[in-house]
């Protein structure tokens, strides 16, 4: 078999400061996903089948190994019933050695002699790739541990091509966990759980979509535990983790938390009773540090799962199901982006004189929004383009000399090496329906939404995200957008950037729920419309609340967690 070359150990995050350690989860988040996973001495773990697919040095292999002993013995068998209800890998062979070292040594602690640890541990530890020996190993019933977060450019290129051949979910810039995911869900019993604390990254990001699919296409989502806050590694490490336990089968209702600093005072047992009960409505008092909520449904296909914040994903939950998507044939509504050139300084202009007057354009820039009223900045597009395509330059004099002066430029595009006979295109093509339309005008990154009307006079460039609808007034629409309701789908399904700030982009607003506008009383209309050209979020705010029937505290909880 093919044996890859690693430069890095698979217990290690590759966000962790220090290139060489290795992160150990700590013990009482060990127990509570072995507790989730329903990996207990209490159930008949003899005649099941588990798999730690990165066991390193037996952070979960140590206690899952005590716990199928203890479940064997609990049950009056002999220890050999055990030899083969437990697969854990390592890379090599020293490493391998290194976690069969560690089980022994906890078995012997246990009672176990040493003989039988052995004899034990060098059949559960195995040396090689667990991701290239997934398909021929027998179904499991649980596959537990901590995958490594490894980028996919810093696994060698042969390797790296050989894992996505196999992996058809790791798309573009994938960590290495998200085949780590697949080919744990693809090996699970009917019933079988995977129970992960990973990276939750997949849940919201582009390279998670075909993972997300594969697990609503058959799967369903448990428990999802976000510990951004809670000391989850005895290193401090900047991998955004969460338990996520899937299992095999229909899904149902699902419990989503969140655990802060305080949840480590609690053990890992009760945390899971918590949680469970939590699911059952039965719970009155939750450990400290935790919050939890409960959805009835799940997400489809490829959509996010914004599982961050347990109170904000039930409060999205219920506007999902009780209101429309925003782009909707319904009203007429889309969105869309502005035309990206692939050669601003050239295609961007203030110089009126340069081509036929007729071949400029209009453009919006994100600057012209900053103060939440349209002020044109005085750029044009230097337009190449007709209604029927692109222009013929024989017909403009000008706009061919000042094209040919930058052609040099200009061709060195991906766009033009693609296309060398239309090489003085831009990236994208122009819909010059849309100038005369009126428009919402979103800039592409601010801390918070930003509407502007632009009254069809501009065109947008490619950093404006822009709403059009042909049964929306755009000033009521935009004082929706404008309110809290509005900002809490971003920063619920966008990925925060620095400094706070966000990226209004296509597939999140799209995520927006609204309203039928027929359904607004004229008064509520005449409202929107004055917070929107006062740019008063509070008032927009309190009407949109009434609007969704979303009381203030309800709102106030799901922003602040």
């Amino acid at each position: 078999m093919y044996q890859p070359f690693l430069p890095i150990s698979y217990e290690r995050p590759a966000s962790v400061a220090e290139p060489k350690g290795v992160v150990f989860t700590k013990p009482w988040v060990v127990e509570l996903l072995l507790d989730l996973a329903g990996y207990a001495v209490q159930s008949n773990l003899v005649d099941a089948l588990a798999i730690e697919p990165a066991a390193g040095e037996g952070a979960f292999l140590v206690p899952m190994a005590l716990r199928l002993v203890a479940s064997c013995l609990r049950q009056n068998r002999s220890l050999s019933d055990c030899e083969s209800s437990l697969i854990a890998y390592e890379l090599d062979e020293a490493s391998a050695e290194t976690a069969r070292q560690a089980v022994v040594e906890a078995l012997q602690a246990a009672g176990t002699r040493q003989a039988a640890a052995e004899k034990l541990a060098a059949g559960w530890v195995r040396a090689g790739d667990y991701l290239f020996d997934a398909a021929r190993l027998p179904r499991a019933d649980y596959v537990i541990g901590n995958p490594p977060y490894i980028r996919l450019e810093d696994i060698p290129p042969g390797t790296a091509s050989l894992y996505r051949d196999a992996y058809p979910t790791m798309r573009g810039r994938a960590d290495l966990y998200v085949a780590f995911f697949e080919a744990a869900l693809r090996q699970l019993h009917t019933n079988g759980v995977c129970a992960y604390i990973c990276a939750d990254r997949w849940m919201l990001n582009q390279y998670g979509a075909e993972l997300r699919r594969l697990v609503t296409a058959g799967f369903g989502v448990e428990t999802v535990v976000e510990m951004h806050n809670a000391n989850a590694f005895d290193d401090d490490v900047s991998a955004y983790p969460a338990i996520t336990v899937i299992r095999r089968g229909r899904q149902t209702r699902a419990v989503v938390a969140s655990a802060g600093p305080a949840v480590e005072s609690a053990s890992g047992n009760f945390l899971a009773s918590s949680l469970r009960s939590a699911v059952g409505g039965k719970l009155s008092t939750l450990p400290s540090g935790l919050t939890t909520a409960v959805v009835d449904s799940w997400f489809t296909g490829s959509d996010p799962w914004p599982c961050s914040s347990p109170t904000r994903l039930a409060l999205l939950r219920r506007l999902e199901e009780r209101f429309g998507p925003l782009e909707t044939d319904a009203t007429g509504t889309k969105v869309g982006i502005g035309v990206a050139t692939g050669l601003d300084k050239v295609f961007i202009t203030r110089d009126t004189k340069i081509v036929e007057e007729t071949r400029l354009l209009p453009l919006a820039m994100a600057q012209d929004t900053v103060t939440g009223q349209f002020h044109w900045s005085g750029h044009y597009l230097v337009n190449p383009w007709e209604a029927d395509g692109l222009v013929n330059l024989k017909g403009f004099p000008r706009l061919r000399a000042y094209l040919e002066k930058y052609q040099d430029q200009i061709k060195k595009r991906n766009t033009a090496q693609r296309n060398p006979h239309s090489w003085h295109r831009t990236i994208d093509r122009v819909n010059l329906d849309l100038i005369n339309q009126q428009k919402l005008y979103i800039p592409d990154i601010k801390d918070c939404f930003n509407p502007v009307l632009d009254k069809g006079e501009t065109y947008p460039h490619h950093n404006l995200y822009f709403i059009i609808s042909d049964r929306w007034d755009l000033e009521v629409l935009g004082g929706l957008l404008l309110s809290s309701i509005g900002q809490l789908f971003i920063e619920a399904y966008g990925v925060r950037m620095r400094g706070g700030y966000f990226r209004f982009q296509a597939q999140y607003l799209r995520r927006i729920r609204v309203p039928n506008p027929e359904s607004l009383s004229k008064a509520t209309a005449e409202q929107l419309i004055r917070a929107f050209r006062q740019r008063n979020r509070q008032l927009a705010t309190a009407v949109a609340l009434e609007i969704y029937e979303v009381n203030e505290t309800e709102m106030e909880s799901a922003h602040r967690h």
